[in-house]
């Protein structure tokens, strides 16, 4: 357990959610549930993510410092209904049916796909400005990358025109 970087504090909140839900999803499920290993993280902009071969929950430590409880009642149950889901159900849609009703019926909380938290300039993506005939895209560094190596070239989903960088833009990152 890694959490060197995260207050004791929010750590102990962490775990404490996290029982809690075990325990609800092991009362629903009558079952018993092992704890799940949680490592933290400090970049990149995803909030947690599930680790179903090694029974892990990961959870991004700078988004968790900024956010707090909100972070914690929102990212813990969702990762967690991903692990249930899994040992459960075994691999099904990410966000199908089987997730969505852990998080409702078992955790009595709303099936998000996504977060809504503030993205921390500190673990921000550089992203590189590219147009076509009637909008801008931002892309990944991954995504410029491959296109400046002629690997891959992308399309507007609106217009079908090929994404063109924008070379007006100085910086060409927000």
């Amino acid at each position: 357990m890694n959490h060197s970087k995260v207050p004791i504090l929010l750590h102990n909140q962490v775990i404490s959610c996290l029982k809690k839900h075990i325990s609800l999803a092991n009362l629903f499920f009558k079952t018993d549930i092992n704890e799940p290993l949680i490592q933290y993280k400090n970049k990149g902009s995803i909030a947690g993510s599930a680790i179903l071969s090694k029974w892990q929950i990961q959870i991004n430590s700078i988004m968790l410092i900024e956010h707090k409880l909100d972070f914690i009642y929102e990212v813990i149950p969702h990762e967690l209904a991903h692990l249930i889901v899994y040992q459960q159900y075994g691999r099904v849609s990410p966000h199908g049916k089987e997730w969505q009703f852990v998080m409702q019926a078992v955790f009595n909380c709303v099936p998000k796909r996504t977060h809504e938290f503030t993205i921390p300039l500190s673990i921000q993506k550089k992203r590189y400005r590219y147009i076509c005939q009637c909008q801008d895209y931002w892309l990944t560094t991954i995504r410029h990358n491959r296109i400046q190596h002629q690997k891959a070239k992308y399309y507007c989903k609106l217009c079908h025109t090929l994404l063109q960088l924008n070379k007006n833009d100085v910086n060409n990152s927000e």
